[in-house]
């Protein structure tokens, strides 16, 4: 039973996490880019080996950019935006805590 549950705990709940941040934040950046543009083109590259930003598959997203984005108090008067920020910082705080559970465990046994 202890093997089960490392599994569930140190394996598919990260995995679950960081599946979920992903799609919340994949999210945001479709509602961004088609409610607020100026935003998405501030995050953005403008274009990547000559290829325009609307042609590709995913978003060319700039990191500082989109951390500075989700740590400001600022949500662009939109209510939408606001909850997608404060479920993508929730669950990058779960999985922050999670890590930090597993290091603790991994130190502790």
């Amino acid at each position: 039973m202890s093997g089960f549950f490392s599994f569930i705990f140190f394996v598919l709940l990260p995995l679950a996490i960081g599946i979920l941040a992903i799609y919340l934040s994949i999210d945001l950046f479709e509602y961004l880019k088609k409610y607020h543009p100026p935003q998405y083109r501030q995050m953005s590259f403008a274009s990547h080996f000559g290829i325009s930003n609307e042609r590709f598959v995913f978003h060319l997203i700039k990191p500082q950019e989109f951390v500075r984005f989700l740590l400001s108090p600022a949500d662009l008067q939109d209510n939408t935006v606001k909850v997608y920020k404060a479920r993508i910082r929730l669950s990058l705080m779960a999985l922050i805590g999670l890590f930090a559970i597993i290091l603790l465990w991994s130190l502790i046994f």
